[in-house]
């Protein structure tokens, strides 16, 4: 039997075949053949989604194997690259030639495609989200074609943020800048005060996020800003990555996770001692820019993580207290909350409107089943109170009738899609959970103000 699971083995796909194509032309092949039966399929990169969003009855196709580096412009300061290619395995291309990305997430090993299918972003009110460093892509139709899409194209709005459901992105142009370092600060701050601070905070440093313990009320504020100061030791960058992050954030943290099997609220007295070990000191550290914004991750996780309008963050933080006290729910650390500028992106989390992102997780350990649902459940319905949107990538818990509501041009981007690809090759159960069915006269009405001639003829 063929299968794939996603990188936190909670989800596991199993479908008729698995293919590693290595060239375009392989891709052409499999996109065309399986559209002349009407074999559904799907595409993944690393497998870094929490959700069900890469599964298929039918064809599985890995993009691991296509991943080759087309050009690296150090004029430009721009990269070109096969879909395959990793976050990991651009950083250290872009290392070699004194360039670096621009902003990025926690982890390394994300699939870079895919990851701006899902709305992946770093934090900092004047950064976007991946997909906004995107300076065009090119796009696989089931029939065969490719489309190539720049930022001067209505279709990169439409398409920056697309699910997987129009098609494959085959190749992509990312905008970089000249290699950087960070000086990061993290220090320690009261709610009342990061309120009262967060213009400021915003507005004077590149990148800003906030660390919270649950069942505590200790927060750290985490800033980072490009810097020409010399790089902190060897033994510093060792200390950070692997002493804390790696050894007492994940080791340890979860070997201490095991005793909430004896006692669930175990969990609080954890995340007192995590707390008091990393948000309550007032430390700096300088470094390469990939280096300041990668964390370890080594304890496996579910997720969720929603956008919320960004002058909504301290408010929904203590209704988000006040939920976990009020229905005793035992939330591991951290929950971390991020910010991101706006983009036009149709189904972007970020769509037309500075965001806050705020991320709460389960991690999920062999033997240790912690019944975490109910708590993320009721972490969504708090959300849609705020008009919050989802990440992608992780898990949410929205019905079709909200996410039409919550995004301007949700019935637009399932029109195109159902205009794309006919047959639907690309849908799956969680895309249909949740796309919008358009009528005849919408796709007609749309084909008639949207698609050129150039388009219709491709698709």
């Amino acid at each position: 039997m063929n299968e794939w699971k996603n990188w936190a083995k909670l989800s596991t796909c199993t479908p008729e075949k698995i293919i590693f194509p290595k060239s375009l032309e392989e891709l052409k092949c499999i996109v065309k053949e399986n559209n002349a039966t009407t074999t559904p399929i799907k595409v993944v990169g690393h497998g870094n989604s929490y959700n069900t969003i890469f599964h298929t009855e039918g064809t599985l196709v890995s993009l691991k194997e296509f991943n080759h580096v087309h050009d690296i412009n150090t004029q430009t300061n721009t990269i070109t690259f096969d879909a395959g290619l990793s976050i990991q395995e651009l950083v250290n291309v872009c290392k070699s030639n004194n360039l670096g990305v621009t902003n990025l997430g926690t982890n390394m090993f994300d699939n870079i495609a895919g990851a701006c299918a899902t709305g992946h972003h770093g934090s900092g009110i004047n950064y976007g989200i991946l997909s906004s460093f995107i300076e065009s892509f090119d796009l696989l139709l089931p029939s065969g074609q490719i489309l190539t899409i720049t930022k001067d194209d209505w279709l990169y709005d439409a398409l920056g943020v697309h699910l997987g459901a129009m098609g494959i992105i085959t190749k992509i142009t990312l905008s970089l800048e000249k290699q950087f370092k960070l000086k990061q600060e993290v220090f320690p701050i009261s709610l009342q005060a990061f309120q009262d601070s967060l213009p400021n905070l915003l507005a004077s440093n590149d990148h800003v996020k906030l660390i919270w313990a649950p069942h505590t009320n200790d927060y750290q504020c985490w800033i980072a800003n490009r810097t020409n100061e010399p790089n902190d030791s060897a033994w510093s960058h060792w200390k950070s990555k692997m002493l804390d992050g790696l050894f007492i954030n994940n080791i340890i943290h979860g070997c201490l996770l095991y005793s909430s099997r004896i006692n669930p609220a175990n969990v609080r007295k954890i995340n007192r001692w995590l707390s008091s070990y990393f948000l309550k000191g007032k430390t700096q550290t300088v470094g390469w820019g990939d280096e300041i914004f990668h964390i370890p991750h080594l304890l496996k996780q579910d997720a969720v993580e929603y956008s919320i309008d960004l002058n909504n963050t301290v408010p929904f933080l203590q209704d988000l207290n006040n939920l976990i006290e009020s229905q005793s729910f035992n939330v591991q650390f951290p929950i971390e909350v991020r910010f991101v500028k706006k983009d036009n992106f149709w189904l972007s989390p970020a769509y037309q409107a500075d965001q806050c992102y705020i991320g709460t997780k389960s991690h999920c350990l062999p033997l240790l089943k912690t019944p975490y649902q109910a708590y993320f459940k009721a972490v969504n319905k708090l959300v849609e109170t705020y008009a919050g949107r989802p990440h992608w990538a992780k898990q949410h818990y929205f019905s079709k009738e909200y996410l039409t509501n919550a995004f301007p041009k949700w019935k637009d981007f399932w029109i195109l899609q159902s205009l794309f690809d006919p047959n639907q090759l690309f849908m799956n159960d969680w895309l249909t959970s949740i796309a919008y069915t358009p009528t005849p006269t919408e796709q007609q009405s749309f084909k008639t103000h949207y698609l050129t001639n150039e388009i219709l003829q491709a698709h």
